[in-house]
């Protein structure tokens, strides 16, 4: 396209009243680098609140499809910058005294700084260089956004196009390539700050006349016959200012930034232009330098057509659209200059700089991934398949190709560009087009990028579609016979981890242990790396995760193997993630193998636990044991069981959980075995269950805290009794009292949890003594006795409520051996009770109503030594409870009761439900 020379826009002409400095109002607007400018971070829309400006913002605000590119864009770039972040120094050249900030003395005016700078060519030569940190190239970069907007503001046009000039010439010193990528991002967001601005003035002038008044707003869906002579005559005015920009480069990278602008000119997309730019930038010999500027080419460009374009009904390839044409040439383009990289023209520049090829290349993948994503972008079935044609196939596409080129017109496609086109085609193409792109990913060799990252990136895709049935195990083939020859193991195994999940999902077991048998033979080839070990653990996880049964897993062949390879903290990773599938699973384990691997991999886990350990740590892993033992399942072999059980107090002695676990466990083993002998015991019943309880009563004493110490003592005499072991049982009783009696108040534990547990133990106790028979010589209630004396001598350990309750539930106790047989229930037919051993008995008798005295005494007591006052009236209410559910209430009693309840009426509102409840129950009992 070619442009009259008009003449240049001077900064004296008329000023734009009503703007304030749009990075005071809107920042993002003008340093965010809005690629497609425009909509609302320009300077229209930082006019004051009058009605005019008003309806421009309501105009510019429909550019809504320039936003969402410059969105995008805004997006990824922080993704490239920390990518590429970098430390160190840069030498430039002191001419670019853009980059330094000195005082400033007697300001030129800009014409005559223009002028100075157009006559005085040699300058820069001239000056010699400086070294700054790239800290400070930042940070002046971004300052330099900053001010070319204030000196857009001032109307100061040329200046700033000037500094703009200077920013963009910063992109052709590669001598740091590391920092191009972070440089290439500060400098378009400059760029981009004057395109919009320069977009924002043009509009302007379209819609408003010199003195500020509205003419006319431009549509949403404006064309060049919309706009008014002046602003068009502005436009193609800044056209001609860029044109005369001496450096190639510079030129280039500004006449991007405003391309968007020829909207106001032509009607038509600037295919033109685009094809035009394309070639010049051929003309840019640096490799870095060209692939950045085809980026900034394809960013800019994407809001230069229709965001709905597509393909024409022409065949391929002359149907290829507008707004991919360019973008396809372009790419194809940089690739003949990148294949000159990747076959070593330009190692000796490079090197220069302090990198190898392979670093090189990667500072380019950026421009590969952003330009494949603009091409594949709602791209159809159709239009996907020319484009992998066109990049994958060794055909030429481009007449620059089939001549001139050195007879590289047949080449493997480039490793690089094959991995961002798998990463941006939908699974569902990959699927369907599987062979064929396996091809392409086989031929693609180059060191761009390794090719293993290529089949990682196939399997991944292929996990999420399907490819079809008759082509899955082939792939699979095709895939392998290249893979199993990577001589690295880091390389081999990251394929390897996405394929074993392809197995799982196409394939059968035979594969699976094909697979595995070959990760076997390159794992014993070399030895193991972190890198390594993370994919065998995702590997490993995948198979736990795949099958539910672990034994299933177990039993593969390969992957016991497989887990000796591991060690350090992925062993231990690995080793909780199968017990938790076995606990998840939640079923029972009764292999021999299995049980033996899990609980190998258990004695690890707890021996890894040290005074280093977390909380957490020691929680997860004693749980997880602890669950493991739990699901064992010998079946009838009791006796193994047993055996189990005594290893598991060997292997796990630091875990009270674990002690606890075996302890109930094996309490389980001995009502199992009293069930298997139909309810009457044998002699190898009975020898089997005391060899439980004297595990047990091993055991039990080691746990350290004393409130599961007891429980676990009263458990195991409750099996015993269940099993006709009356000495087991009452020994059991007492030494569970014993620890009790031993115990200091707290334990560890908070004073009213403390509390609760042994009212809760002495309740369960007192109810378990209902149906334990008396001593034939100590008496029949010489254990109850035991619990009193406790009571009396301990009395810091249950007090207020919870004594109260426990005297209650020795009431009730006391009453149900009062009735004898009506309430007696037990298991084993060889156990005598009460009602059996004194029968007829009066001493009996006498002592039960004794003892009865003794108790209803203690909770009187109870009654008045309490000091809560908050709860008395209920503490009465558990008592005359008790006393009327327990006994015949006459003479005394009645009495008693009727005070109790007396009692709490005074201290409580009649609407108590509690109270209400206990007033109807006296009543109905007949008290009055």
């Amino acid at each position: 396209m070619e442009y009259e020379k008009l003449p240049m826009e001077v900064p004296n002409e008329v000023p734009e009243t009503g703007f304030v400095d749009p990075l005071g109002a809107n920042s993002a607007g003008v340093l965010g680098g809005r690629g497609g400018g425009g909509g609302g971070g320009g300077l229209i829309s930082n006019l004051g609140p009058s009605r005019t400006v008003q309806r421009l913002r309501k105009g510019l605000a429909s550019d809504s499809y320039a936003q969402a590119v410059a969105a995008e864009w805004d997006s990824y770039k922080s993704s490239v910058m920390q990518r590429f972040a970098s430390t160190g120094t840069i030498t430039v050249t002191t001419g670019l005294d853009i980059l330094s900030k000195e005082p400033r003395g007697h300001k030129k005016s800009v014409t005559a700084v223009h002028l100075e700078q157009l006559e005085d060519t040699e300058k820069e030569a001239r000056e010699g260089s400086k070294i700054i940190s790239q800290q400070e190239y930042i940070t002046r970069l971004r300052e330099l956004n900053d001010e070319i907007a204030h000196a857009w503001l001032n109307n100061e046009r040329v200046s700033a196009l000037r500094l703009t000039i200077k920013v963009a010439k910063l992109l052709m010193d590669t001598s740091v390539p590391q920092f191009y990528p972070t440089l290439f991002v500060l400098v378009t967001d400059v760029m981009d700050t004057v395109g919009n601005l320069v977009w924002d003035r043009i509009k302007r002038k379209s819609e408003v006349d010199d003195c500020d008044n509205l003419v006319a707003l431009l549509p949403a869906e404006f064309t060049a016959d919309d706009v008014r002579p002046e602003a068009k005559e502005t436009c193609s005015n800044w056209f001609y200012k860029i044109g005369c920009i001496r450096e190639l480069l510079p030129r280039i990278y500004l006449e991007i930034a405003i391309l968007r602008c020829i909207y106001f000119l032509e009607k038509d997309p600037p295919v033109a232009s685009i094809r035009r730019l394309n070639l010049m930038l051929r003309g840019i010999a640096d490799p870095l330098a060209s692939a950045y500027a085809h980026l900034y080419l394809a960013r800019r460009g994407q809001v230069l057509f229709p965001s709905d374009s597509g393909f024409s009904q022409m065949p391929v390839p002359s149907a290829i659209s507008q707004n991919r044409d360019y973008l396809i040439n372009g790419l194809n383009d940089y690739l003949f200059l990148f294949r000159r990289v990747l076959q070593g023209e330009f190692d000796k520049k490079i090197s220069a700089s302090g990198i190898d090829r392979r670093l090189y290349v990667t500072l380019v993948e950026p421009v590969f991934e952003w330009i494949m994503k603009c091409i594949l972008k709602g791209a159809n079935q159709e239009e996907m398949a020319f484009i992998v044609h066109a990049f994958g196939e060794p055909e030429p596409l481009t007449p620059r190709r089939r001549s001139g080129n050195g007879g590289q017109d047949n080449q493997e496609p480039v490793s690089v560009l094959v991995h961002y086109m798998l990463k941006q085609l939908p699974s569902a193409y990959i699927a369907s087009e599987a062979l064929n792109i396996l091809k392409l990913v086989k031929s693609s060799k180059d060191i761009s990028l390794s090719q293993h990252l290529n089949y990682k990136l196939l399997g991944e895709k292929l996990c999420e579609c399907s490819p079809p049935r008759e082509n899955q195990l082939t792939i699979l083939n095709e895939v392998w016979k290249v893979v199993m020859t990577y001589a690295s193991l880091p390389e081999y195994i990251t394929v390897a981890d996405v394929f074993v999940d392809y197995i799982l999902q196409y394939c059968t077991e035979v594969e699976l242990a094909v697979l595995l048998k070959d990760i076997l033979k390159h794992l014993r080839k070399s030895d193991a790396s972190d890198v390594v070990l993370m994919s065998l653990e995702s590997i490993i996880f995948k198979l736990v995760t795949h099958y539910t049964d672990i034994t299933k897993v177990l039993n593969l062949v390969h992957v016991v193997d497989v887990l000796d390879v591991f060690y350090g903290e992925v062993r231990l990773s690995v080793f909780k993630r199968i017990l938790a599938s076995v606990t998840r699973g939640n079923q029972k384990i009764s292999d021999p193998v299995t049980r033996h691997i899990i609980f190998e991999q258990g004695r690890v886990l707890h021996d890894s636990l040290d005074s280093l350990s977390s909380e957490d740590d020691r929680r997860q892993i004693t749980r997880l044991v602890a669950r493991f033992v739990q699901l064992v399942d010998l079946g009838s072999d009791l006796e193994q069981h047993l055996a189990f059980l005594v290893d598991c107090r060997a292997a796990f002695g630091n875990m009270d959980l674990l002690r606890e676990t075996v302890v109930h466990v094996s309490n389980r083993l001995s009502i199992s075995a009293l069930q298997m002998a139909g309810g009457s015991t044998d002699k190898e019943t009975v020898e089997f269950v005391k060899a439980c309880v004297t595990f047990n009563g091993i055991t039990i004493p080691s746990i350290t805290s004393i409130i599961p110490r007891i429980h676990l003592f009263l458990e195991t005499a409750e099996s015993a009794f269940m099993n006709g072991l009356l000495s087991h049982t009452e020994d059991l009783i007492k030494t569970a009292l014993k620890c009790l009696q031993d115990a200091s108040v707290g334990d560890g534990l908070k004073p009213k949890e403390f509390e609760e547990s042994v009212c809760s133990f002495l309740l369960k106790l007192i109810s378990f003594l209902t149906l334990v028979p008396g001593h034939g010589e100590l008496g029949p209630f010489y254990i109850l006795r035991g619990i009193l004396t406790l009571l009396d001598t301990r009395t810091r350990l249950v007090t207020g409520r919870g004594r109260l309750r426990v005297l209650c539930g020795v009431v009730c106790m006391l009453a149900a051996v009062r009735e004898g047989k009506s309430f007696h229930i037990t298991l084993n037919e060889q156990v005598d009770n009460n009602d059996v051993l004194y029968f007829e008995d009066s001493s009996y008798e006498e002592e039960l109503a004794e003892i009865t005295a003794i108790v209803v005494d203690m909770l009187v007591t109870c009654l008045d030594q309490d000091y809560d006052k908050a709860q008395t009236g209920y503490q009465y209410l558990d008592a005359c409870n008790a006393l009327v559910t327990a006994f015949r209430v006459d003479g005394d009693l009645q009495i008693l009761c009727t005070g109790l309840l007396q009692k709490a009426s005074a201290l409580m509102i009649d609407t108590d439900a509690y109270l209400q409840a206990t007033a109807w129950y006296v009543q109905r009992r007949g008290i009055t």
